[in-house]
């Protein structure tokens, strides 16, 4: 048994897009950066927080009476939430059935995950898959990460960190005898990116890209590429030209950004500053395909 606990917002099973084969990813709350784009933007801060889907919501008024600070009114037949006097109790989504009230976040043991891990193993196993931790940013809870790296490779699981690489060095080192692959993301190259975006150390995210170079472990980096902020060729070119004076990078994605993640901000009461697009595919492609040369 052990004593550490982690915080996370969500458990994905049979996941295809976060590492080789079939996949349980682990997505952790709480991160070191504060990217504008964010496709998680519940990971963002470590505490819990409430979504209100309004969409989903069917005005019933049970989550009126259940709240104690008087969050939730029904007026003229309609829901109204006021979100400032919100605790994040989580009492309100306990009786929405419709689940227009979502409560992210929550404590787990390593017991808990690892029940969650163990139900697919067969799978993993059948498609060369196995663990991702992901987030959020899950190097911050390396205590917890490290538990649970541990027991996936003590039953031969393989292991994959996604990270963003904002925090000392030292805290993700100590996982590594316990990780098979490393997906690192470099949003940018740009200083103004970083202080207008991104919100995150540059120095130290490329200074730790470097010290994780040279541990002879397999890394895969990729870049989201969103419209209007890092989405030209110099700025691509910037990052191949970092990479190739790194050992082991095995492959760099670009990844091309998404607005799924857009009624997840209306539902945590966020709003952006920043009018973010996905680039046209024509502009992927070229700047795909620079890349390629750039391998070469």
């Amino acid at each position: 048994m052990s004593d550490v606990n982690g915080f996370i917002f969500d458990i994905q099973r049979f996941s295809v897009h976060d590492g080789p084969g079939i996949r349980t990813t682990i997505f952790f709350k709480g991160c070191s950066n504060s990217c504008g784009w964010c496709h998680n933007p519940e990971s963002i801060v470590h505490d819990p927080q409430l979504q209100y889907y309004k969409n989903r919501c069917i005005n019933c008024g049970k989550c009126v009476n259940a709240c104690p600070y008087g969050c939730h009114l029904i007026v003229d037949g309609l829901h109204v939430f006021n979100r400032e006097n919100c605790e994040k109790c989580g009492l309100c989504v306990k009786v929405c059935h419709s689940n227009a009230l979502m409560l992210s976040g929550k404590s787990v043991t390593v017991e808990y995950v690892m029940n969650e891990i163990l139900a697919d193993i067969e799978y993993y196993r059948q498609s060369n898959g196995g663990v991702t931790l992901s987030g959020g940013e899950p190097v911050l809870q390396y205590r917890f990460c490290k538990e649970i790296l541990k027991r996936c490779k003590d039953i031969g699981l393989h292991t994959i960190i996604q990270t963003a690489g904002n925090y000392d060095y030292a805290c993700l080192k100590g996982l590594l005898p316990f990780t098979d692959l490393v997906m690192y993301d470099i949003k940018a190259y740009s200083e103004r990116i970083y202080n207008r975006h991104i919100h995150g150390d540059k120095d130290t995210i490329f200074g730790n890209l470097t010290r994780l170079s040279s541990e002879n472990l397999p890394i895969i980096v990729r870049t989201p590429v969103i419209g209007g902020v890092n989405d030209d060729e110099r700025e691509i070119q910037l990052i191949v030209e970092h990479l190739q004076r790194l050992k082991n990078i095995n492959n760099y994605i670009l990844l091309p950004y998404h607005d799924l993640a857009d009624v997840k901000y209306e539902a945590l009461g966020l709003s952006r500053d920043h009018n973010y697009f996905t680039p046209d595919t024509a502009k992927i492609e070229a700047l795909r395909e620079m890349v390629l040369k750039g391998d070469k």
